[in-house]
């Protein structure tokens, strides 16, 4: 099969085509033609060796999640699977896995992340796509939808709270915002540049700000005023826009 690797750390040029063994799926574990890889920025950071902790050596096959079509069921598994559209986050179950990345996996396998033709995911870890929704939608959810869902509960936000989410433009920060919108808080988006900007008041920001402005912070206090607030931050590693809220 095909894979994209890193072959070493660096910038984009350093993903090659490669071809790798074909995979086959053990006990408890299925075959997945993958349709769609997740990407996250997080994997940007980590291919360029940016991550706080070596997690990865290369060559590594990027990529924390897929979705596509299971092809293929290792012994004890339901052949009912056979044929279902899922997602599934790639190396699920295992040590490392919470990274959103290939993570430790890659270490001891090369072929083990999304950017691939095919991957072999424990039938555990599957989450069954449902009828009418596309694939590359479903792909965009398996990692930032979790990582949203339980951050977003455990944060316990009430109706009438005011909410800030920084940054609000990327994909964990858009669904934080419609999380908290729906829950019925004030949300407040902050991001960088009139695109995203609109891209939060569109997900249900009541009120967007630009945090390269340098009284960005001060803006956020003087529209909240004393209400009870909660902040969201989702910058990952490589940059941060934390607020300073006391």
């Amino acid at each position: 099969m095909l894979c994209v690797q890193a072959a070493r750390f660096g910038g984009p040029d350093v993903l090659v085509t490669v071809e790798a063994p074909d995979l086959a799926p053990g006990p408890g574990q299925v075959l997945v033609e993958v349709i769609v890889a997740d990407t996250l920025h997080l994997d940007t950071v980590i291919r360029r060796g940016a991550f706080p902790f070596p997690i990865v050596t290369p060559p590594y096959v990027p990529g924390g999640g897929v979705a596509g079509t299971v092809v293929a069921a290792g012994p004890g598994v339901d052949r009912g699977l056979l044929g279902r559209r899922v997602v599934a986050r790639t190396g699920a179950g295992e040590r490392g896995a919470e990274t959103g990345t290939v993570a430790r996996r890659a270490q001891h396998d090369t072929h083990s992340g999304g950017y691939a033709e095919r991957a072999v995911i424990p039938a555990g870890a599957l989450v069954p796509v449902p009828a009418g929704v596309p694939l590359p939608d479903a792909a965009a959810l398996v990692n930032d939808g979790m990582t949203a869902m339980l951050v977003f509960e455990a944060a316990g936000v009430r109706p009438g709270q005011w909410v800030l989410v920084t940054p609000a433009g990327g994909g964990l920060g858009n669904l934080l915002v419609q999380l908290a919108h729906a829950a019925g808080a004030r949300v407040v988006g902050a991001a960088r540049g009139s695109r995203k900007l609109t891209r939060a008041r569109d997900a249900g920001a009541d009120a967007v700000i630009d945090y390269e402005r340098d009284d960005w912070h001060e803006q956020v206090r003087t529209l909240t005023e004393a209400a009870a607030r909660t902040s969201f931050s989702t910058a990952s590693a490589g940059g941060s826009a934390a607020p300073r809220w006391s």
